[in-house]
């Protein structure tokens, strides 16, 4: 048998990780909530100006929703009669809605759909054949690009330390995580936190430290350590 260290955390897992979330992947115009954890990961907007037109593109509305939710995806449709489409787009865009497929009285005669992404807002027209196989990759990609987005967002804003004036410059100038070779000892991390607000956010495991000796105190460094404020 071995050992292994198991995942935990030393905080309340609650709605910090919603603000979170909304944080990391929001933009100027609402959330954008990645597609596995999104309540609603598809809505589906009907578009018609007649009642004439009314009746056809919502039954196809539907239709495509029950497609959609067949294939194990969470799908809501828009049918409200008093608000406009323009409105409703406002709408799940600011809530965040991975995924909009328009349909509209053109679109129920050419049997295709009109896709419209949250995160880049780019918009594909797609036969309704392929509806279920396009909106699935849709999704696993919305999923994966928002990832790498955060993940370099993460990365831009990590700096190597080598001193502490570099520290508390780069930590007045440009935030983010610092990364120090660092001696472990508590007092220098309480002269850290009293000088400059910043205290340890992590000690990796498999990261050694980089150089010999601490970049405040100049002990001998033990640990490479991530430095932060918070907010």
């Amino acid at each position: 048998q071995t050992k292994e260290y198991v995942w935990q955390t030393s905080w309340g897992v609650s709605t910090r990780l919603i603000g979170s979330l909304l944080m990391v992947h929001g933009d100027d115009k609402g959330a954008i909530i990645p597609p596995r954890v999104a309540p609603v990961q598809v809505v589906i907007v009907p578009i018609y100006y007649s009642e004439q037109d009314a009746a056809t593109v919502t039954v196809k509305a539907k239709s495509v929703a029950q497609r959609l939710e067949a294939a194990g995806l969470r799908v809501k449709v828009d049918d409200r009669a008093d608000k406009t489409p323009g409105w409703k787009f406002n709408e799940w865009e600011l809530k965040g809605v991975p995924l909009r497929v328009e349909i509209g009285p053109r679109d129920v005669v050419k049997d295709q759909a009109v896709l419209a992404r949250r995160d880049t807002r780019e918009k594909i027209q797609v036969k309704l054949e392929e509806l279920e196989t396009r909106v699935q990759a849709l999704l696993d990609d919305i999923h994966a690009t928002l990832l790498k987005r955060a993940e370099d967002h993460l990365v831009r804003n990590q700096w190597d330390i080598e001193d502490y004036e570099q520290f508390k410059r780069v930590l007045e100038e440009k935030g983010g995580f610092l990364r120090a070779s660092w001696c472990g000892y508590l007092d220098c991390e309480t002269t850290i936190k009293n000088e400059t607000g910043a205290t340890v956010r992590v000690i990796p495991l498999n990261q050694k430290p980089k150089h010999e000796k601490c970049f405040r105190c100049e002990r001998k460094a033990t640990k490479l350590a991530y430095f932060a404020r918070s907010y």
